[in-house]
């Protein structure tokens, strides 16, 4: 597992993710932003722990889920999604 990469794929998404909340001129979808830029923390985290395969795995997953339930709008929203997937694709890659 390469940490330096997916690091680097995180710190894009984050950098997508806070562009799109700071963007979006939908108000109802702020809360979630802030969802995602929290989980993003935990992500983070999980990548300096001392088992960061299986604790980011399950909350790359989870993360997942959540952009399933949530719809993000506009051409932001959809950015932020995008961004989202791609750095899932490379943690998955890279386990």
């Amino acid at each position: 597992m390469n940490i330096e990469v997916i690091r680097v794929a995180l710190a894009a998404y984050v950098t997508v993710l806070a562009k799109s909340a700071d963007d979006t001129d939908r108000a109802e979808d702020r809360v979630t932003y802030e969802q995602h830029l929290a989980n993003s923390a935990r992500i983070f985290l999980a990548l300096e722990s001392s088992n960061p395969k299986e604790t980011m795995l399950q909350l790359v997953r989870d993360e997942q889920r959540f952009y399933g339930v949530g719809f993000l709008s506009g051409e932001v929203g959809s950015a932020a999604e995008t961004a989202f997937t791609e750095y899932a694709s490379i943690v998955e890659d890279a386990m």
